[in-house]
């Protein structure tokens, strides 16, 4: 697989559009994986007596599908290795249910130097299946070539 250098992501890029299903193994593994047992996410009968009406999926699963592996990966290119993760930034706007299919769209917002170091700003939005934004990730790697 070709690895994608920086100077072929131009800003204002769109990236190939993705959906992203967040089914119940999905959302149990990154519980596990994050140690997380409140019951807003894991019964049901529990999160319909709160504001929410039923189960809910911690908003920060958006770090799931917006990594930088996960947006470049419908390009079928590869990041060159020595890539370094150097800041994400999210936003909330809506709420995500089990078995929600979610659409994620993402440009190149942004291409920097600083300090002889080459940054991308990628944003993704994130989209519910009615079409809802339900949230947006600012994710900023500095680019080793």
């Amino acid at each position: 697989m070709k690895e994608i250098l920086y100077d072929d992501l131009i800003k204002g890029m769109q990236l190939p559009d993705m959906t992203y299903a967040l089914t119940d193994d999905v959302i149990d593994k990154y519980l596990e994986a994050i140690d997380d047992l409140n019951p807003l996410y894991l019964d049901e009968e529990y999160a319909k007596k709160t504001p929410f009406n039923g189960r809910i999926v911690p908003p920060i699963s958006m770090a799931i599908y917006s990594t930088v592996s996960s947006v470049i990966k419908p390009l079928k290119q590869k990041t060159p290795p020595g890539l370094i993760h150097a800041s994400q930034k999210f936003e909330f706007t809506g709420l995500v249910r089990p078995g929600d299919e979610l659409l994620i769209k993402t440009i190149v917002e942004d291409k920097y130097e600083k300090k002889g170091r080459k940054y991308v700003v990628f944003k993704s939005e994130v989209f519910n299946k009615d079409g809802q934004k339900i949230g947006t990730s600012w994710l900023s790697p500095i680019w080793p070539k």
